[in-house]
């Protein structure tokens, strides 16, 4: 699911608050047919069907947004009404009618960015949001919209949770070094983008500390460890001070080679990375059929 409400409308903030969406892509952008004379915004019903439906998704009817959008589509060709139809079926974690809604806006407007942007957050509910932040990089990167940073931000925050698995109690949990990568890199973006949400922030902030913990060695079970450390320490010492004593080279250096080897076996077995004591399963996926609250 998505990570909040923001993530469905924030992306209108792309469009002044007056835009109908009459000048860009839709049937209503060209000349009136058959020599009739050009219809202006206020005479078309498309236009204020779509300002109504915009107006009830920001607001969160959607209901009426779902009614609106509809209305303006059926009366003109133009992508935005079928990107608001597609931010009411994602909201209601309708998932894959807002994929349909926002390719048909793409067909309509190709590369147009508030159905690439609605898109993106269709992968993210489906629970494929690492592949989603990747295409956003390469669309958006290296933009400076504070809106498309912030849903890079919010995308990398997802990707995050996502590739990471779960506990027994359902807390998030790495498993494995790649999902390290992952989130360390992903929360290095995100403070990158220096996006203006204070959550956002705090979440990369946290991110770091927990690689940064989870990447910490730590001997287990301590006790066990250290003592077979001191009795490879004290083993292979009193074999080179046995040699050396009886001036014997070859003792010498079984003492030492018999310590390293000691050593190296007690590390491998009891020295590890926290994250490897947590037991985890598979990756936290996040679910497609669910709907989001508002923040």
């Amino acid at each position: 699911m998505l990570r909040t409400w923001q993530d469905v409308i924030a992306k209108w903030r792309l469009l002044p608050d007056g835009d109908g969406g009459s000048g860009a892509g839709g049937a209503d952008s060209a000349d009136g047919v058959d020599g009739d004379a050009p219809r202006s915004a206020t005479d078309d019903p498309g236009p204020q069907a779509f300002r109504r439906g915009r107006s009830a998704l920001l607001s969160g009817r959607l209901d009426d947004a779902l009614a609106e959008f509809g209305r303006a589509a059926g009366t003109r060709a133009h992508p935005h009404d079928h990107v608001g139809l597609g931010d009411v079926a994602l909201a209601r974690g309708q998932v894959r009618s807002a994929v349909v809604s926002y390719r048909t806006a793409l067909e309509l407007a190709p590369g147009d960015r508030l159905a690439l942007l609605g898109l993106s957050q269709a992968r993210v509910a489906s629970g494929d949001a690492e592949a989603a932040a990747a295409e956003l990089e390469q669309a958006f990167g290296a933009e400076a919209d504070p809106v498309l940073r912030y849903y890079l931000a919010s995308t990398w925050c997802s990707a995050a949770d996502q590739v990471r698995g779960r506990t027994g109690d359902g807390a998030l949990a790495f498993t494995d070094e790649r999902q390290l990568a992952v989130c360390e890199d992903a929360a290095h973006r995100i403070l990158e983008l220096d996006v203006a949400d204070e959550e956002l922030r705090r979440a990369a902030q946290r991110l770091l500390s927990e690689v940064r913990a989870g990447r910490r060695y730590r001997w287990r079970p301590e006790g066990i460890a250290v003592s077979l450390l001191v009795l490879a320490v004290s083993l292979g010492l009193t074999l080179v001070a046995i040699g050396g004593l009886s001036g014997s080279p070859p003792l010498v250096v079984a003492g030492i080679v018999t310590g390293s080897v000691l050593l190296y076996l007690i590390v491998v077995r009891f020295r590890r990375q926290t994250w490897r004591e947590k037991p985890a399963r598979g990756a936290g996926r996040g679910a497609s059929g669910s709907g989001i609250g508002h923040r």
